[in-house]
This record gives structure tokens, C-alpha cells and sequence, in this order.
């Protein structure tokens, strides 16, 4: 089991530790990998957490719900309280069209999923007594299996759009969509029509979701570094050009983003 690490998550708290874990084999075309939460908080306190999500749909089973949410385009707040439990599965584009015909229209989006053995089996294997990692791993191989059974494979062109997804999101040296055009050996429009049928967010946005998430990241470890440094090192003009759109997804400036608690 991998260790509690997610680039999506601004605020950490220690009191919640996200946990990644890999999909189980067979269902990488459909599954980027999984995410496991469980928190117990004494009364009154609570974790409020800053996410910015990566730019794709998650699928996430709740003690009260099983729900589809879409890629987002700014920041959001999740406040937990008490005591509680999240399995989510970090979907592939090419599992886009499980969810969703218009990924478009389901930016910012969400519908519960009227599927209740699924959340039957997830919390079975939750709330067993066994270790978290043996109740870890039956849990994301019940929502593997229920992903896999409607996408058993993907084809060529969804295969394309995960590997876009991938190197828009990995790969450090592609900092302008013409590199990931040129990386993926397509035209700049072929990409914009990928990323509208299976992600609906356009190429930028997704090499922008990841300078956001690793200026964060780099203010997280280390405060005080030079703003104009990070900016140079993750592809901006300057540093007001990073400070713009850090303002613009998390609304906050990089500084004020440092000087958050924890």
C-alpha cells in the first residue's frame, strides 16, 4: 500500500491522511488509482481541508452515498467533523463515458449514483475488523470490478487521451500545450478535441491544474522560497503571472497560501 500522499490535497492534516493506492491490474485503462480517508475527531474539532482536485472525474463511496463528481475548475473547502470514511477512484479518461456523454457539461458537476450494492460492499469491507490494509484492498477491488464490468477495455482514441492526461500531469518539462503537442506527436486541435470528448477541460487547463498543484506543493515545504524562482522553474513569465492564476484557482496568493496553518 502506498504512502498517505496526494498533490491534490493543499491543506494536509495529519488528523485525515489520504492514502493512494494503485489499481488493481487490468483496471489501469479505466483507473488512475485509488484514495482512501478515514478520520475520528474529537467533538467540536474540526479538519478543514483546501483540495484542488486533478482535472478528471472521481468516483467516491461515502457512509451516506456513492456519487460521480466532475473535474473542478477553482479550489474547494471539505470540512470533516466527527468521524468518518471516503473510498474514491481517480478515473481515467477513457472511463469518462461511464459517467458522463458530455464531459463539457459535467465540469463542476456531481450526481449521486443509484447503485447500492456497490455502497453495500465498499462499507462491508470498511467497517470490517480486519486490518486497514486488507479492508483497503477489498474495498477498491469491489469498485475495480464494478468499473471494469462496464469498461472492460479501452479503445485507441481513449487510450490517447489517458496518455495525454498522464504527461499533462507528469511530465515536468512540458510546461505550454505545443510541448505536449509535439510529446504526443498530434496537432494542437487534435488534442483540444481529446480533451473535450473525454475530459472537458481544455489542454491548458490541465498543464495549469498542475503548476497550481506544484507551486503549492513547493510553498508547502518550503515558505519563504522565491516566488520568482518557482515561477521560472514551472514555465510563467514572472511571477505576477504565477501569482494571477494562483489567485484565480485557490483565491489566494501564493503568500497567503503559505501562511495557512499546518
Amino acid at each position: 500500500m502506498e504512502e498517505s500522499k496526494s498533490r491534490g490535497q493543499l491543506t494536509p492534516d495529519p488528523r485525515a491522511p489520504i492514502v493512494r493506492i494503485p489499481p488493481p491490474a487490468g483496471s489501469e485503462h479505466a483507473i488512475k488509482h485509488f484514495w482512501i480517508v478515514e478520520w475520528s475527531l474529537p467533538d467540536g474539532e474540526q479538519s478543514r481541508q483546501l483540495v484542488l482536485g486533478y482535472p478528471v472525474i472521481n468516483l467516491v463511496v461515502e457512509p451516506d452515498r456513492a456519487a460521480a463528481y466532475g473535474p473542478s475548475t477553482a479550489s474547494g473547502t471539505r470540512v470533516l467533523e466527527g468521524s468518518g470514511w471516503a473510498v474514491g477512484a481517480l478515473l481515467r479518461p477513457a472511463a469518462t463515458p461511464l459517467i458522463t456523454d458530455c464531459p463539457t457539461r459535467f465540469v463542476n458537476g456531481a450526481r449521486d449514483l443509484d447503485e447500492p450494492e456497490l455502497h453495500a460492499a465498499v462499507a462491508r469491507a470498511i467497517a470490517s475488523h480486519a486490518p486497514a490494509e486488507k479492508r483497503f484492498r477489498e474495498a477498491i477491488d469491489v469498485v475495480a470490478r464494478w468499473v471494469t464490468d462496464r469498461v472492460p477495455e479501452a479503445d485507441p482514441r481513449a487510450l490517447e487521451a489517458n496518455r495525454m492526461a498522464d504527461l499533462a500531469d507528469s511530465d515536468a518539462s512540458l510546461l505550454r500545450v505545443p510541448d505536449l503537442a509535439r510529446a504526443m506527436g498530434a496537432s494542437q486541435r487534435t488534442l483540444e478535441r481529446l480533451a473535450a470528448d473525454y475530459l472537458g477541460l481544455t489542454p491548458a487547463a490541465l498543464m495549469r491544474r498542475r503548476r497550481i498543484q506544484l507551486a503549492a506543493e513547493w510553498l508547502r515545504l518550503d515558505p519563504d522560497a522565491p516566488l520568482a524562482e518557482i515561477a521560472q522553474e514551472l514555465g510563467y513569465a514572472d511571477q505576477s503571472h504565477l501569482t494571477r492564476d494562483f489567485r484565480a484557482v485557490l483565491g489566494l496568493t501564493p503568500r497567503e497560501y503559505a501562511r495557512l496553518p499546518g
